[in-house]
């Protein structure tokens, strides 16, 4: 029963969020002069929220653990290892976070680069912008940080192993991300290898610190990205999710 309702309350979050746009755009209120600036804003606020009602149902299933996991945790515990990814024996998350940190934003950066080559926008046009990537980076990723991960691993901890929490954090968070950024079967692959390395970094470290830092990096990469093609075509996304 406790599997059960943990998957609901994570499936109908991470469903819910494909509605956010449309919930975001009834609310007539402008925080920016920029249209792409202005929507996400709104979106972020209904991400934000949607986040915390998520950690409220967590709580009410287990607040002992979720009062450990919303935690920094021990961000120098060791790492288990990880030896087709560089992760040796003997290591800590201290050397895993960093690399991790270094490996995937690249990975991130490159996809991103692939995808909007051609882009006109120069940098210097984003710099007024810089506060807006920042906040939206930190609020996405602790948002969804808070559905993808606290959302499994808070309930489920001490119910499945944790190797079976990561695959369904792996899952989940690659499928959503089908028609996010990044988009496509691609996209699916790569926000489930980040899911399930951050939900291991939330396990191992009993904390959300490495798992909201490496996420919030790949979410500067991609808002910068996002501005870059808003400002070069005068254009709205739809959603980040990731």
């Amino acid at each position: 029963m406790e599997i059960a309702i943990a998957l609901i309350i994570v499936v109908i979050s991470a469903a819910s969020i494909f509605r956010l746009n449309s919930i975001a755009g009834q609310i007539n209120i402008r925080v920016s002069s920029n249209d792409y600036f202005n929507a996400h804003a709104k979106y972020q606020v209904a991400l934000f929220i949607l986040g915390l009602i998520t950690l409220v149902l967590v709580y009410i299933q287990n607040p002992q653990n979720l009062l450990i996991f919303l935690s920094v945790g021990n961000i120098a515990a060791p790492v288990g290892p990880v030896p087709w990814f560089g992760i040796s024996i003997n290591k800590t998350w201290i050397f895993a976070g960093v690399y991790l940190s270094f490996i995937i934003t690249l990975g991130t950066l490159s996809f991103v680069c692939f995808q909007f080559r051609k882009l006109g926008a120069s940098f210097g046009k984003v710099f007024p912008y810089v506060g807006w990537i920042v906040l939206f980076s930190l609020s996405n990723s602790f948002s969804e940080e808070a559905i993808f991960r606290l959302g499994i691993i808070s309930p489920l901890t001490g119910v499945l192993d944790p190797d079976y929490l990561m695959l369904i954090s792996a899952a989940i968070f690659g499928l959503v991300h089908f028609g996010g950024m990044p988009n496509g079967f691609v996209g699916v692959f790569m926000a489930g290898f980040l899911g399930w390395f951050l939900a291991k970094s939330v396990i191992e470290t009993e904390g959300i610190f490495w798992a909201w830092f490496i996420h919030f990096l790949q979410d500067i990469v991609i808002y910068l990205s996002f501005a870059l093609n808003s400002i070069a075509n005068n254009r709205v996304f739809q959603r980040e999710s990731g």
